[in-house]
């Protein structure tokens, strides 16, 4: 969600406090005339004013504090064009007139004029007992000239001075949210808005820190508040239906993503929200139709990202090379184009997917501030070494299957293990399994990346070992608050992070040989023989006969039960000569939506093979699939994007297997 603008009514305008401007060396004391002025002004009678000043200034035209309170009621009035001559003027006889600084800069600031704005209030700021109101727009200006660092500085002694003044609070939440200080901007929001349960704009600032600190559900009802109160607000709406998303409403979710592309037709990140929805519902013709069209209108680059990974995904290879003809000459750009992970498929160098996941990575964690350090530990002495392991797949998942036997195994003498799981609890097998293979088994689903991280901090843990990497709904944004000294990332993606606070990358020497470390931002570790274990105890269904799997009962049985964005024209072309030299063989694929389907069908048909050729396999709990590689011939590999898990499945199985290697990470599992 954009960060809240700041607009010049968060100046504060005029802001004369005479109580406390009396007290100080701002407010020098006032004729009977001058009285009067200043009366009328904080009566907000400006036009009254200005008429005793104009007398006064008739008879003395240099009075300092005159021409300070006419450019006062100048910047009262809304002509702060005007208003800036008789500040200036005042303060050639009084250059430390407070007032009259103070009400320059907030003619500056209302003019959009920052810089100038920041050299007067910094003088202002240097006069003893200075009130609040000046470092507020300070650090106002500052915030307008990038500098939130400056900003929070000063912000924070305005607060710190007038700390009932909500209006200081707000804009102190501003400008820590900018500068990445979501926890600290929470608190600031939330005071305010315990002591104006209404004002739209703590709701709207807890909104966004609530968000930026994952803290989903908490911003829900803020976000409804905004939405509900300013029904064309799109930021919020935004916001909401992001955060309905986030939590599994996705129906509502939906309704509000679609209302929102009628408001926003040309706003990318609107038609990407709304076409992962509708990939999460089925609905791929509708969000293939609504991603081209988002792209057509913006030429945004994330769009394109999604498109092409998408056309990879539905097997609609003459719509892919148009659109990887397009997004390739973008990779070394440093262009936002998506996740790195859409580019694991793609043929490009090992080189090219560190330097875009490196950039990617820079503008994801640019906010996030990682914990304090956590100071001088306890001894390990007497005590075992703490391994963390975080995930999603501790559940009926592929990786699942692939440390189950690591964790049983884990020698309990020497280590401790801790599982950090954020994926659903499914009651399955596996689950139960996991529960027990872990000494501590810890459910972070619905914490927040913060709260995870305090955790994995109070817990004292040595290794942090991260399994997802930018696979779907990784949070390596718990590891980028820095909770462990010593962070890992192992097996669950195939390729570096580009983050610079995972330390290590676990391989082997054939994933990544020895010389080839500068592919990846981690210090590459290797396991001596291959860094991808695997489940002794998987269980194996009793094999289905050729018939009931759908197959011919006789000929040779290639299969490649890979996800279908893997596949490639080309390697699908070899596959489509196998099948023409080798009479009545067949290919079993992976089955999927009808448009994948069709699609495969219609390229097999333009190669010569007939449809009846490509069978398709459903769905089927892990041991029934695994019973399907007792019936296939030889297992087939796709290229760069290798098989990984599956084809580990078939060797598993005794199921010959086959395959290419490239130089990427992906390429050689």
């Amino acid at each position: 969600t954009p960060v809240l603008a700041v607009t010049t009514a968060d100046y504060n305008a005029p802001a004369l406090r005479s109580d406390k401007l009396r007290r100080s060396t701002f407010m020098p004391r006032l004729d009977d005339q001058l009285q009067k002025a200043w009366a009328a002004l904080q009566s907000g009678n400006i036009v009254g004013a200005m008429g005793v000043l104009e007398s006064v200034l008739q008879r003395a035209p240099a009075n300092p504090q005159a021409l300070c309170m006419l450019g006062m009621a100048r910047v009262a009035a809304n002509d702060a064009q005007n208003a800036i001559a008789p500040l200036e003027q005042a303060l050639k006889s009084d250059p430390r007139n407070g007032m009259a600084l103070d009400s320059l800069g907030l003619a500056f600031l209302t003019l959009n004029r920052y810089a100038e704005a920041a050299q007067v209030l910094r003088r202002a700021a240097e006069i003893p007992n200075a009130p609040a109101v000046v470092f507020m727009r300070l650090g106002l200006a500052l915030l307008n000239l990038n500098d939130a660092p400056g900003a929070v500085q000063y912000l924070s002694h305005a607060v710190r001075l007038d700390p009932a003044d909500l209006n200081g609070k707000l804009n102190l939440g501003k400008a820590l949210l900018i500068s990445g200080h979501a926890a600290a901007a929470r608190e600031q929001f939330l005071s305010v808005q315990k002591a104006a349960p209404n004002d739209l704009n703590a709701r709207e600032g807890l909104a966004q820190s609530c968000v930026a600190l994952g803290r989903w559900q908490e911003a829900l009802p803020h976000l409804r508040f905004v939405s509900v109160a300013e029904p064309q607000n799109s930021a919020a709406l935004y916001g909401l239906a992001s955060a309905l998303f986030e939590t599994g409403q996705l129906d509502e979710a939906e309704t509000l993503a679609r209302r929102l592309r009628t408001q926003l037709a040309d706003a990318p990140h609107v038609y990407t929200l709304l076409c992962n929805l509708l990939f999460i519902n089925n609905k791929f013709s509708e969000a293939l139709a609504l991603l081209e069209e988002g792209y057509a209108r913006t030429s945004d680059g994330e769009l394109l990202g999604l498109l092409t990974f998408q056309y990879r995904q539905i097997c609609d290879w003459p719509k892919w090379r148009t659109a990887w003809e397009k997004l390739a000459p973008l990779v070394d750009t440093g262009a936002a184009l998506g996740s790195p992970f859409w580019l694991l498929c793609e043929p490009i160098t090992a080189a090219q997917q560190l330097r875009y996941t490196q950039a990617w990575a820079k503008v994801r964690y640019q906010n996030m501030v990682a914990m304090p350090p956590a100071g001088k530990s306890a001894p390990r002495e007497g005590r075992r070494l703490r391994i963390g392991y975080l995930s999603s797949d501790f559940q009926e998942h592929a990786a699942a299957y692939l440390i189950a036997d690591v964790m049983e195994h884990h020698d309990r003498g020497r280590f401790e293990t801790f599982a950090y799981s954020y994926g659903p609890q499914d009651n399955s097998a596996m689950r139960q399994r996991l529960l027990l293979a872990f000494e501590h088994f810890v459910d972070i689903a619905w914490e927040t990346d913060d709260a995870a991280a305090a955790r994995i901090r109070a817990d004292q843990i040595d290794i942090l070992v991260e399994l997802k990497g930018y696979t779907v709904g990784d949070r390596i944004t718990i590891m980028a608050r820095r909770p462990c000294d010593i962070q890992v990332t192992w097996l669950g993606y195939p390729g570096t992070t580009g983050a610079p606070f995972v330390d290590y990358l676990i391989a082997d020497p054939y994933i990544i040989e020895p010389g080839e470390e500068s592919s990846c931002c981690e210090q590459v570790v290797r396991m001596p023989h291959s860094y991808q274990p695997n489940d002794r105890k998987r269980v194996v269904a009793q094999p289905l006969s050729r018939a009931e799997y759908g197959l011919p009962e006789r000929g040779f049985v290639f299969c490649c039960f890979n996800q279908t964005y893997k596949i490639t024209p080309d390697v699908f072309a070899v596959w489509m000569r196998l099948l023409k030299r080798v009479p009545e063989s067949v290919l079993w694929l992976v089955d999927g939506p009808a448009l994948t389907r069709e699609n495969l069908l219609r390229e097999a048909e333009a190669r010569g093979v007939e449809r009846c050729r490509l069978i398709f396999a459903a769905r089927k709990p892990y041991a029934e699939h695994l019973a399907r590689y007792k019936v296939a011939d030889l297992a087939l590999d796709t290229y760069p994007y290798t098989s990984h898990t599956t084809l580990s499945d078939a060797l598993w199985c005794d199921c010959p297997t086959v395959g290419l290697r490239g130089d990427t990470f992906a390429a050689r599992v």
